[in-house]
Formats: C-alpha cells, sequence, structure tokens
C-alpha cells in the first residue's frame, strides 16, 4: 500500500456506517459473553438433573425405606447447590457495579471470593447429604465402603477443579485491578 492510498482510506474511514449506540451497548453488555452461555447451559443442565433426582429419589431409590432426615437432607442439599449455582451465575452476570472500572472490580472480586466460597461448601455439603441419603438405612460392609470411597474422591476432583476454576477467575481479576491501581 502506498501513502496516496493510505490517505485516501483514511479519509473514507469516516464515511463507512457508524455503529448505533444499541448496537455497541449489546456488543459490550457482559450477559452476552460466551462464557456465561455456557454457565447458563451447564445451571440448565444440572438444574434438570437434579429436579428429575428430586422426583425419582422416592421410589427409583427406595426412599420410603429410608429415615427422614435422610431425605430431608436430600432435598435441602439439592436446593443449597442449585441455589448456590443460581447465586454464582447472577454474581457473574452483574460484573459492573461502581462508576469507575477499578471500583466495580474490587466489588466484583468481593462477590468472586463469596460466591467461590459458597460455590465449595454447596458442593461439600451436597455430596454429604447424597453420602447420608444412600447409607441411611443399609449395613456397610466391605464394598459398601468402597464406593463410598470413591464417591468421596469423586468428590474431591470435583472440589479441586471447581477450587482451580474459581482461583482462576479470581486471579485474573485481582490481576486487572493490580494493574489498573498501579
Amino acid at each position: 500500500m502506498d501513502l496516496n492510498q493510505l490517505k485516501q482510506s483514511w479519509q473514507q474511514a469516516g464515511t463507512q456506517e457508524q455503529l448505533h449506540l444499541k448496537q455497541l451497548e449489546h456488543m459490550t453488555k457482559i450477559s452476552q459473553h460466551p462464557v456465561l452461555g455456557r454457565i447458563r447451559t451447564k445451571l440448565l443442565i444440572e438444574a434438570i438433573a437434579m429436579t428429575v433426582l428430586l422426583f425419582v429419589f422416592y421410589d427409583m431409590f427406595d426412599g420410603h425405606t429410608k429415615p427422614t432426615y435422610a431425605s430431608v437432607a436430600l432435598v435441602m442439599g439439592v436446593a443449597f447447590y442449585l441455589g448456590s449455582n443460581l447465586y454464582s451465575f447472577f454474581t457473574l452476570k452483574q460484573a459492573v457495579s461502581a462508576d469507575n472500572i477499578l471500583g466495580s472490580l474490587q466489588h466484583f472480586l468481593a462477590q468472586l471470593q463469596r460466591a467461590k466460597v459458597f460455590s465449595l461448601t454447596s458442593l461439600v455439603l451436597f455430596s454429604v447429604a447424597l453420602w447420608v441419603y444412600f447409607t441411611s438405612s443399609v449395613s456397610m460392609d466391605v464394598r459398601l465402603w468402597a464406593i463410598l470411597a470413591c464417591m468421596a474422591g469423586l468428590t474431591l476432583v470435583f472440589l479441586y477443579f471447581s477450587a482451580r476454576t474459581w482461583s482462576h477467575w479470581i486471579g485474573r481479576i485481582r490481576q486487572s485491578i493490580n494493574e489498573l491501581a498501579g
């Protein structure tokens, strides 16, 4: 490209159709972010799975033979887990909350740290509720202890990856705050 072509391109750059304010707002809305779309899909799948679990746990998993506390623990564990996921989703969706970007990021960081604790706690409580429900009316033998150990191992794996994901998100926000604060 020679100098004349560059000058001509520069002069014509302002004559092309301008983006409307609504188009710009739509493009910059955090609710349109692809990560939120994946989280929304995950939340929907988990909500459907948990709802199915709540509808079938009494019949499929011999709920009539379980003590009431086990059924209540399972229902409360599911409710707490889904509530945690909803809280985390809406926390991520409402990232901007102050007049300046540094204030917004600091507030968002505090919200993310609360959501992380809530999310990890709900995962542990849901797992414990499952253990309580499925072990409440059976006599434990070596095979069942092995299954329970596998469930505990899976819970630890899920807990590790969830904590790592949250720490990564929090670390990125903290890094942005440090860069902006100077």
